[in-house]
């Protein structure tokens, strides 16, 4: 399944709203116990005007969104949601994957966040990615480059 990237338009917000609601339910229930659409519609919002997205594609059908930020210090993956219904099929280690060979190349590590109950978060270890802080609701990952302490 081939993977591709856009960046994403005005006409795809919808889109990607839908998919951060899917994505994030189940985790977001788990972790507070609710799930408030306005709520979950204002995070969306804010992370949509930060800007920086891009529609993941598997076989040309929209399967996700990834918002990734080159900084000086580090690569910071900060979002990367896969529509439910394309998990499990490798689209976001693929993804994961880029990024570590973007740090790698540039000498810098690579960055993400994640809600305490988000499943991902083995994934992000058996990656490579351990663990360098967290707060009253994240866990935030850090893979290093090759030879970096």
């Amino acid at each position: 399944m081939p993977n591709t990237r856009r960046p994403a338009l005005g006409l795809d917000r919808e889109f990607v709203r839908l998919v951060h609601h899917r994505a994030y339910r189940d985790v977001v229930e788990r972790q507070f116990g609710f799930w408030d659409v306005e709520q979950q519609d204002e995070f969306f919002n804010g992370d949509w005007l930060r800007g920086g997205i891009e529609i993941i594609e598997a076989d040309g059908e929209g399967c996700g969104y990834v918002a990734i930020k080159e900084r000086d210090e580090c690569v910071l993956i900060r979002e990367l949601v896969i529509d439910p219904r394309f998990q499990g099929r490798g689209i976001g280690t693929l993804v994961l994957s880029e990024a570590v060979e973007l740090g790698t190349s540039r000498g810098i590590p690579v960055r993400i966040g994640a809600l305490h109950q988000n499943r991902n978060i083995g994934l992000y270890r058996r990656l490579g990615y351990v663990e360098i802080g967290r707060d009253d609701t994240h866990v935030f990952l850090e893979h290093r480059p090759h030879g970096a302490g």
